[in-house]
């Protein structure tokens, strides 16, 4: 089955290379909560390989504010796994969108989050580093996310 992050049919199946490095690293973050490891030295060895220590900076330092801020667990989908679940896809999403549209952001990751501005602001910023990486995260603006079945991997 092919991997997708797809939002609707008459969008790109295929998640972008962007797309996949941040899946990458929100599910090291989880698998690492999983074991009872510290996320950021796994989360960031994993985006820096990839991209550039400041990417890796910014992942973390988003993550963090994800965590603190969220509602309830995140779901997240082991790395076998081969969709996103929802609020991965939210994750991405927002981050693809922060770059033109921080309102429309906010509001994706509502359910996910008590305030998502900070989360959307450091989003923003995640995005043009990886831009500057050759890396960039599109703005999926012609649909919302695809619901797959229960995460398997919850983050705590």
């Amino acid at each position: 089955m092919r991997d997708r992050l797809a939002v609707d049919a008459t969008c790109p199946a295929a998640p972008t290379p962007g797309e996949r490095i941040v899946l990458d690293g929100l599910r090291c973050w989880a698998a690492s909560r999983m074991h009872g490891e510290p996320p950021i030295v796994a989360a960031r060895r994993v985006i820096a390989w990839r991209t550039s220590e400041r990417v890796a900076a910014l992942f973390v330092a988003w993550m963090q504010a994800v965590e603190e801020g969220r509602r309830r667990p995140i779901h997240i989908h082991c790395r076998r796994c081969g969709g996103a679940s929802t609020d991965e896809q939210r994750l991405i999403l927002a981050m693809g969108v922060a770059a033109i549209d921080m309102e429309l952001g906010e509001t994706l990751l509502a359910p996910l989050l008590i305030d998502p501005a900070t989360v959307m602001a450091l989003a923003r910023a995640l995005n043009a580093a990886l831009s500057v990486s050759g890396l960039p995260l599109p703005a999926r603006l012609c649909g919302g996310p695809v619901l797959h079945e229960a995460a398997k991997v919850t983050l705590h």
